[in-house]
């Protein structure tokens, strides 16, 4: 016997409710570095346009930000009022008519949905000169295991789409940049007691130890490339490298985008003192800072500018990325290198890409005909496909 529709209709009400109480709660934990890293208290709205949401979403919003332990956010009626990130973070949250309003005994159930795969809680491990580093692991351990090589500045949440694709097959690492994140919440930032590309580099093999792992593949996108090659450079420990979409630093010998001299120049200028970082964040703070930015990622690419003084460690630390030179590091690497462009980046020229494989003593290049930089981070079936056969024999010309 079919139910009456009167009970259809209230359970699909409910299971709709769960749906939208669970998307609400990933996308919280999503947004969690850059909610934890704005000093002041953060404001959303829904979008766009500001339509009116239901009074008790607040109030579910104060419970799930409380068991994420994130700082609390303000939902307000009109985007008008917000700020870049705020509107950046609003974006992501997608607050509206049928944002849940009732948490009810399904809290609990979204939370730990929303913690239950990649990327997970983080851990805290601590680099050799003692910066604390937070790093997490996805896929079972005893399996070969690939460190993910972000940016510079830029959250777990961006990196994570590989970390789910490669975890079935592998034991899949990565960390975020020394400095730019506190351990938990609002709490402050460690000291920064090194930003050159050494240190950095050193910092991939101080997160193979802290997981107790001898040997790793690096998948290295943008100025992570620049990372996973210092790393190689002083380590067999890296037994091959996979480089996405790389900006790599190589003299006249490649020409830049304009996205990277201008990145370059305003990295240059906020790295000489903290009076410059305030001057430009401030700046930075405009809407119009979005625009050029995908709405889904938005909220992760913004991170290093969320406050002056992490604006100021991010023009030191990926200032050293995009200027120190990598024909040397590139010329000692000796492992099977895998590099990846197409020639529809924008954003780090593939010129580039295409140098560093010459230059490479076992690099082999593989130019895609389509995807732009931000697709490298998607980690789509047909780019996983290529990283995967690449790891599984490095010795191999990747297939097409």
């Amino acid at each position: 016997m079919s139910e009456p529709d009167g009970a259809a209709v209230g359970r699909a009400a409910r299971e709709g409710a769960g749906d939208a109480l669970r998307d609400l709660a990933r996308a919280l934990a999503d947004t969690a570095s850059l909610i934890g890293s704005v000093p002041e208290q953060l404001r959303v709205a829904p979008l766009p346009g500001g339509r009116p949401v239901p009074a008790p979403v607040q109030d579910t919003v104060d419970r799930l930000t409380g068991r994420l332990g994130l700082p609390g956010l303000e939902v307000v009626s009109s985007p008008n009022i917000l700020w870049a990130h705020e509107l950046a973070l609003s974006r992501r949250l997608a607050l509206g008519p049928d944002a849940p309003a009732e948490a009810g005994d399904s809290l609990a159930e979204a939370v730990r949905d929303a913690m239950s795969g990649p990327p997970g809680e983080p851990v805290v491990l601590t680099a050799r000169d003692g910066t604390p580093l937070r790093a997490y692991a996805a896929g079972r351990p005893g399996c070969p295991t690939v460190v993910a090589v972000p940016p510079s500045g830029m959250p777990v949440g961006l990196v994570t789409p590989w970390l789910r694709a490669l975890s079935g097959s592998y034991r899949v690492l990565t960390w975020e940049s020394r400095a730019l994140f506190a351990a938990r919440g609002k709490a402050d930032l460690p000291p920064l007691l090194g930003h050159d590309l050494t240190t950095q580099g050193q910092d991939l093999l101080d997160v193979l130890d802290g997981f107790g792992v001898a040997e790793a593949h690096a998948l290295a996108l943008c100025g992570g490339a620049a990372i996973a090659l210092a790393a190689a450079s002083v380590s067999p420990r890296v037994t091959s490298l996979s480089l996405w979409h790389g900006d790599f630093e190589l003299g006249g010998e490649a020409p830049k985008t304009q996205h990277q001299r201008d990145v370059q120049a305003m990295l240059a200028m906020v790295g000489r003192g903290r009076e410059q970082a305030t001057a430009m964040h401030r700046l930075m703070r405009r809407p119009t800072t979005l625009d050029t930015l995908r709405p889904d990622v938005a909220h992760h690419l913004v991170h290093p500018y969320a406050s002056p003084e992490l604006l100021y460690r991010y023009g030191l630390l990926n200032g050293s990325i995009m200027t120190t030179d990598c024909r040397p590091l590139l010329a000692s690497v000796d492992r099977p290198t895998l590099v990846v462009t197409s020639r529809q980046d924008a954003t780090a020229h593939p010129e580039g890409s295409v140098r560093a494989a010459q230059v490479l003593p076992h690099g082999t290049l593989r130019l895609l005909p389509h995807g732009d930089h931000l697709t490298a981070f998607d980690a789509g079936p047909h780019l996983v496909r290529i990283a995967e056969e690449f790891i599984r024999d490095p010795y191999q010309r990747v297939g097409t």
